[in-house]
Parts: C-alpha cells; sequence; structure tokens
C-alpha cells in the first residue's frame, strides 16, 4: 500500500512539473515523442513490405489493427467517445492522413529509413508558412531564416540532378507537406474534439481508402513477425496523440522543432535493423536540417513563448 502511495505521490509531481512548462515546450516534448512513435511503425511497416506485402495492404493492416485496440473503449463508452459535430472536419483531415499516409509508406519502401524519414519531417519547414497564412501566427525572423536552411539541407540530401536521385524522395516532401495540412486542422478545429475521436475517425478513413485499393484483404504475416502487430497498433496511435496534445499545446510552427529527433530515431533503427549506413551527402544535410529546425524554436530575447 505504502508503494502505491508512493507512485500516486510521483505521479501528482510529475504532472505538476509538466504543467509549469512553457506551452511550446511541452508541445516539443509531445512531438519528440511522436518521432520516437514514427520511427518505429516505419521501421515495422519497411519489416513488413520486405515480406513482399505492399504499401496499400500494409495501411490496411495498420488501421485495422488500431480499431481492434480502440473497440473496447468505443463499445465501453457505447459510441459516445467518438461522436462528433464537425463531420466536414473529419472528411478534410482524412484526405490529408490518408495522402500523408501512403506518401510515408511509399517512401519507406523505396528509400533508406533514415533518407525517408529526413524528408517526411521537413514538415515542421511547411509548417512555417502555413501557420502564418492558415493560422494567423507570427513568427520572428529566425524562424524565416531556419527554412532556409532547413530547406537547404533538403537540397543537399535530394542531390537533385545527380544519380543517387530517386523520385521517392519528392513523394516523401509532398507526403510532409500534407502532414502539415493535417497539423493545421488539429490546431485550428480540433479544440472540441476528443483526441480518441480524432484518432478513430482517422484510422476509419485509412481503414475505408485502403481497404478499397487492397480488396479489404489483410496480408499474410509470417508467424514470426506476428509480435510487430502491437507494435503497429501502439506506435500509430502513439504518433495521432502526440501530435494532438503537442497542438494544443504551443504554436505549430514552434512544437514542430522537436521532429529534429526523427534523426536521432530513424538512422538508429534504420542501422540496426536494416544494417543501413547514410552516406556523407545525408550527414551534411541532415546536419543542416537541424540548425534550420533549431532556428525555428528559438525565441529572441524579450519575447514570450507559447503558454
Amino acid at each position: 500500500m505504502a508503494r502505491f502511495f508512493l507512485w500516486v505521490r510521483m505521479l501528482s509531481l510529475l504532472q505538476t512539473r509538466w504543467r509549469a512548462l512553457a506551452g511550446n515546450t511541452r508541445g516539443v516534448l509531445l512531438v519528440v515523442l511522436a518521432m520516437a512513435c514514427w520511427a518505429v511503425l516505419d521501421a515495422c511497416n519497411k519489416r513488413l513490405m520486405a515480406t513482399g506485402v505492399p504499401p496499400k495492404q500494409v495501411l490496411f493492416l495498420q488501421a485495422t489493427v488500431v480499431l481492434a485496440m480502440l473497440a473496447p473503449v468505443v463499445a465501453w463508452t457505447r459510441g459516445r467517445i467518438i461522436a462528433t459535430r464537425q463531420p466536414r472536419i473529419h472528411l478534410l483531415r482524412a484526405g490529408f492522413i490518408v495522402t500523408s499516409a501512403w506518401c510515408a509508406a511509399y517512401a519507406v519502401s523505396h528509400l533508406p529509413l533514415a533518407e525517408a524519414s529526413a524528408y517526411l519531417m521537413t514538415g515542421s519547414l511547411f509548417m512555417l508558412p502555413l501557420g502564418v497564412w492558415l493560422l494567423g501566427e507570427q513568427p520572428h525572423w529566425l524562424r524565416w531564416s531556419g527554412v532556409l536552411v532547413g530547406f537547404g539541407g533538403v537540397l543537399v540530401i535530394l542531390q537533385p540532378g545527380a544519380e543517387a536521385f530517386h523520385p521517392a524522395a519528392l513523394v516523401a516532401l509532398f507526403g510532409a507537406l500534407m502532414e502539415s495540412m493535417l497539423g493545421v486542422v488539429l490546431k485550428k478545429y480540433s479544440g472540441q474534439e476528443h483526441p480518441v475521436a480524432v484518432l478513430t475517425w482517422s484510422q476509419v478513413a485509412c481503414w475505408l481508402t485502403f481497404g478499397v485499393f487492397s480488396g479489404f484483404s489483410l496480408p499474410s504475416v509470417p508467424p514470426a513477425l506476428w509480435w510487430l502487430l502491437p507494435v503497429v497498433g501502439v506506435a500509430a496511435a502513439g504518433i495521432y496523440l502526440s501530435y494532438f496534445f503537442a497542438y494544443r499545446a504551443g504554436d505549430a510552427s514552434a512544437v514542430e522543432a522537436g521532429s529534429f529527433s526523427l534523426l536521432l530515431f530513424s538512422p538508429t533503427l534504420g542501422w540496426l535493423v536494416f544494417a543501413e549506413a547514410p552516406d556523407m551527402a545525408f550527414w551534411l544535410g541532415a546536419g543542416l536540417l537541424v540548425c534550420g529546425i533549431a532556428l525555428v524554436i528559438v525565441e529572441p530575447t524579450g519575447r514570450v513563448r507559447g503558454q
């Protein structure tokens, strides 16, 4: 009993310290958590696609697993937890989610894990002009400088015109843009939505879309890889929920700075699981990309950070 109360006290203390953090700081930490989940999910999907499963079936399987995990919660609340007054917003969100999910899966299946992740994380750079245009945010000049530096890093990795260039890189960049548009929708319209409702309807959209493309046929997963399925479900849910609360916590263009952590997680998993070793151009471009995103999060003296 004493140990139980000790755990309760520790959790209460952590919650107090968490709430004491600035909004943008909480948002960045949540995006770092989302990036860890993203790297794990991409690694799992790449492993499944290595067995010959096409991306559309992997995404159908992913949505099926997440919805199966959510089903007990929805049933327990008799559907009240997923009730919504914004069906049109869910449809808009669904379009961005389906597009970005397919682009990410396609990029991961054709590029090394670290390189695909580098392109996908440029969503944090797209978020700045989108935040100004659609959310009325007022970023300082350092953030604009960060965007220029960051996209310079993307060009170094992309190597346009070189023999190493792969068209899948452009697919990944388009997916990053769609992910940024999704972030705008989450920031602007999801204030009154329950996070489980956002997650559920997002996965319903993926399940229906990729179900149609794959004939609602689940892939045959080798028994040795069955353990990946719950990992896929938890990682996919973790991405959406972490982003949901991150955008509620701070400025969309600021909290996205946490996405640079993907360049820590993805190369590590790519090396451990797939024996992939990025070349020097990747690390040079990744360094510029990280510097650019770091500039996006820096607040000049005298500015008040998001609360």
